[in-house]
C-alpha cells in the first residue's frame, strides 16, 4: 500500500511487525517430505532460493563480508547482524534459512517463512517476488510437515499461492481454514490483504475490522484502513484511522512523519 511504503521510509520496524547468493545461485538442501503441498492444487517451485549476488552486487561491504564468511572468517551471526543493520531483507532472510536450516521447530520455520514473505514489501521490482514466495513456501511447508497443526503456517502457505497467477487456489485454501477458525487474526488480516488487491475494499473493511475486535493492539491496521478509505476517496475517515494510528505508536519520529503525510492529505 502506497501510505505504507512511505511512513516505512521513515521507520521500518513500527509498521511492519511481521518484522526482514554470493554465487549466482545458491540453492539450499531441500526435503522432498517436506516440498508435498497440503492441499491438491499446482505446486509452488519451493526449490528456487534468493540471489544473494543480486542484491549485493553495487554493495562492496557486504559482498565482502559475505565472502569472508564462506571462507570461514566471519561467524554467520556476524554476517547476519551487519545485513539486519543495511536492511537487506531478502538476503537477511536466505542466511537466517541457512542458520536454522537443522531446526526441527515448526515455529522457527513458520518465522523464517514470514522473513521471505515480509521481504515482499521492500523489493523494487516483481522479477524479484517469485524467489521469494518460494522460499516462504518452502518454509510455511516445512513448518506444516513439522507440526500438520500449525494453522498459521497453513495461512502464510496459502498467502504464497494468493501472491501467484493462480490466486484462487490460495484463497480456496484460507476459506477452508475459516470454516474451523473464523476467529484466527492472521487469517483475517490475509482475507483483507486479498480483498485490498482485488479491489474489493468494502469486504477489506470488514476483515480489518473484525481483526481489530480480536486484537486492538494490531497498530499497523489503522495504517491499511487510512489507506483503504483514501483510496475510497475518503478523506475524512483516512484521516481519523491515521490519527488513531499516531496515538498507539511511541516513536515521536513516526509520528512526526505521520502528522506531516496528513498535513500532505489535507492539502
Amino acid at each position: 500500500m502506497g501510505l505504507i511504503k512511505q511512513l516505512t521510509s521513515f521507520h521500518v520496524l513500527i509498521i511492519l511487525v511481521f518484522l526482514s547468493v554470493l554465487m549466482i545461485v545458491l540453492f539450499l538442501p531441500t526435503s522432498s517430505a517436506y516440498q508435498k503441498p497440503i492441499v491438491n492444487v499446482q505446486t509452488i517451485d519451493t526449490t528456487q532460493s534468493v540471489n544473494v549476488h543480486f542484491y549485493t552486487q553495487k554493495d562492496k561491504a557486504t559482498d565482502s563480508l559475505i565472502q569472508l564468511y564462506f571462507q570461514k572468517k566471519v561467524s554467520l551471526d556476524s554476517l547476519l547482524q551487519f545485513i539486519n543493520s543495511k536492511k537487506i531483507f531478502p538476503v537477511s532472510a536466505y542466511f537466517e534459512e541457512i542458520k536454522y536450516l537443522n531446526s526441527t521447530s515448526d515455529t522457527i520455520w513458520y518465522h523464517l517463512g514470514k522473513n521471505y514473505y515480509t521481504a515482499l514489501g521492500f523489493i523494487s521490482s516483481s522479477d524479484e517476488a517469485q524467489s521469494l514466495i518460494s522460499s516462504a513456501a518452502r518454509c510455511f511447508n516445512k513448518a506444516i510437515y513439522l507440526n500438520p497443526n500449525n494453522t498459521n503456517a497453513k495461512i502464510m502457505l496459502a498467502s504464497c499461492y494468493i501472491q501467484t497467477p493462480s490466486p484462487m487456489l490460495g484463497i480456496q485454501m484460507l476459506k477452508e481454514i475459516e470454516k474451523t477458525d473464523s476467529n484466527n487474526i492472521l487469517l483475517q488480516m490475509q482475507l483483507a490483504e486479498f480483498s485490498v488487491r482485488s479491489n474489493q475494499l468494502d469486504k477489506a473493511i470488514l476483515r480489518y475490522q473484525k481483526a481489530l475486535k480480536l486484537d486492538s493492539n494490531k497498530t499497523e491496521i489503522y495504517a491499511y484502513l487510512s489507506e483503504i478509505y483514501l483510496q475510497k476517496k475518503d478523506t475524512l475517515q483516512s484521516i481519523r484511522f491515521l490519527r488513531k494510528f499516531a496515538a498507539k505508536i511511541s516513536d515521536t519520529a513516526l509520528k512526526n512523519s505521520i502528522h506531516q503525510y496528513i498535513q500532505s492529505i489535507n492539502k
